[in-house]
C-alpha cells in the first residue's frame, strides 16, 4: 500500500516539481501513472523509494514512513528505473547473486528463482556474459529480474519496457497482473498509454506537478465519452503540434 499526503517537492523557490499531491494505491491495485515530460512522474517515484527527500506531507510505503525509514522502506520494495548504472565487469548471474546477497535469499533459493526468471524472460544463456555486453533489453530483463526475484510488497516500474521484444512485454504484461492478484502493490509510471489502459487498474495523471486525474480504470472507461486513454490524454493538454512535412522540408 501507498499513501501520500499533501506531498511538495521544490528544486528551487522558482520550480515546484510536486505540488501539495495526495493519493493512496491500496494492495493488489495496478497504478498507471502518467504524464508529460515534467510533469514530476520520475520526482513522485524516486520520493517514494526513499531515494530523494521532500519538503513538505507525508509518504508512507506499506505504513513505513518514507522520511524517517528510508532503508526500512528499500528492504521491501522492487523497483526497475528507466535507466540504471549497472556493474558491466560482473556476468548477469554475479549481478543476481550480489543483489540476492543483499536481501539475505539462500543461495539454493536465489540459484532457482534466477534460473526462473532468466528462463522466463529468455536470457539463460547470458547469465554467464558479462552485463557490459548485453544488449539493451536484455539488461532490461536483468533489471526486471533483480528487482522481482526477493518477493518485494511493493514494486515501481519506470518506463519497464524499454529494449525489450514483443514476447518479453507479453510475459512481463502477465507477470505485473499476476504479481497484483498476490496483493502486491503496482506503482508503473510510462508512456506508453496503451499498455498503461491495458494493465492498470487505476490511473492518475499528473500535469505540471498537480494531479489531473485520480481514477478507477474500469470507472473511467464507462465514463461519458471515454473512448481510450491516449485520447483523454490529448483531450487534456493545452496543445498538442502536429508535424507538417510541407512546412519543414518544401
Amino acid at each position: 500500500m501507498i499513501q501520500v499526503k499533501n506531498l511538495t517537492k521544490k528544486y528551487s523557490p522558482q520550480i515546484t516539481a510536486l505540488d501539495d499531491i495526495s493519493f493512496e494505491i491500496q494492495k493488489g491495485e495496478i497504478c498507471g501513472y502518467i504524464g508529460a515530460n515534467g510533469a514530476g512522474k520520475s520526482t513522485t517515484t524516486k520520493i517514494l523509494i526513499g531515494a530523494l527527500d521532500f519538503d513538505n506531507g507525508d509518504v508512507f510505503v506499506e505504513g513505513i514512513n518514507v522520511k524517517e525509514k528510508p532503508v526500512e522502506v528499500k528492504k521491501i520494495i522492487g523497483y526497475v528505473p528507466e535507466t540504471a548504472n549497472l556493474f558491466n565487469s560482473l556476468t548477469a548471474k554475479e549481478y543476481l547473486e550480489f543483489i540476492g546477497t543483499i536481501h539475505n535469499i539462500e543461495e539454493v533459493t536465489l540459484n532457482r528463482r534466477i534460473e526462473y526468471f532468466a528462463k522466463l524472460l529468455g536470457f539463460t544463456e547470458h547469465l554467464k556474459d558479462a552485463i557490459g555486453t548485453l544488449s539493451k533489453g536484455n539488461k532490461q530483463k536483468v533489471l526486471i529480474t533483480s528487482a522481482l526475484f526477493h518477493n518485494p510488497e511493493v514494486v515501481f516500474f519506470d518506463e519497464p519496457l524499454s529494449g525489450l521484444d514483443a514476447n518479453s512485454i507479453f510475459v512481463f504484461q502477465d507477470m505485473v497482473s499476476t504479481l497484483a492478484s498476490k496483493s502486491k502493490t503496482i506503482f508503473y509510471c510510462s508512456h506508453l498509454l496503451d499498455t498503461i489502459e491495458k494493465v492498470s487498474t487505476k490511473i492518475i495523471l499528473l500535469e505540471n506537478g498537480k494531479i489531473r486525474l485520480d481514477e478507477r480504470t474500469e470507472e473511467l472507461k464507462h465514463s461519458k465519452d471515454f473512448t481510450s486513454l491516449e485520447n483523454l490524454f490529448r483531450s487534456m493538454k493545452h496543445e498538442i503540434k502536429k508535424f507538417s512535412y510541407e512546412e519543414v522540408f518544401d
